[in-house]
């Protein structure tokens, strides 16, 4: 099986996703507004996802769309049990615990929704990483957060029992894993 990192490379030769001095431009095949989203440094981790227009609340950002891996990676995006989207980009979304876009899965792709504004060239597009995987691949601290906070997915969450962030996230969480977090709220109750 090829390696993510190879995987991504592939998408990329595939979907030819170009680069101009100093950010890269996606391709229509990868996000739905080619013109609009671009990636550039980042204040949060190196490089990350920006919008070149203002996305009101409620609109879509962008679809991603890429390999369908069975295992997750620090490259890839949970998008039901065991299926999960691997692209050059999903690096650049970087993690937020108070995001401004979340992930909607939608086939074998995700659209990201902005929750909030989100403006012209100067706010990075990002999510909860809680919101989107049951359990991370590579568990990372937040950078977001004056106290970081461990980021792990959302099984973690329940079994440390953060019913206030499990809360403010509810809505934003995807089906799939709700239902996986059912099964392992179950199990719990049985031990």
């Amino acid at each position: 099986m090829s390696s993510p990192l190879r995987l991504t490379r592939q998408v990329s030769e595939r979907i030819g996703a170009s680069s101009t001095a100093g950010d890269h431009t996606m391709n229509s095949n990868t996000l739905g507004t080619s013109r609009s989203v671009f990636v550039g440094p980042s204040k949060i981790n190196g490089r990350g996802l920006f919008s070149r227009r203002a996305v009101p609340s409620g609109e879509i950002v962008g679809r991603l769309c890429g390999v369908i891996l069975q295992e997750a990676s620090k490259r890839t995006i949970q998008i039901a049990r065991n299926r999960h989207l691997c692209s050059d980009y999903i690096d650049f979304v970087n993690h937020c615990c108070r995001p401004n876009a979340y992930v909607r899965v939608e086939g074998d792709s995700i659209v990201l929704n902005a929750i909030k504004n989100i403006g012209r060239e100067d706010d990075e597009i990002t999510i909860d990483y809680n919101c989107s995987e049951f359990s991370l691949a590579e568990s990372f601290m937040c950078r977001c957060c004056s106290v970081p906070n461990r980021i792990c997915g959302y099984q973690y969450l329940i079994e440390n029992n953060q019913d206030e962030y499990l809360h403010r996230i509810a809505r934003f969480v995807q089906p799939h894993i709700v239902q996986m977090s059912s099964e392992l709220k179950k199990s719990l109750m049985i031990r």
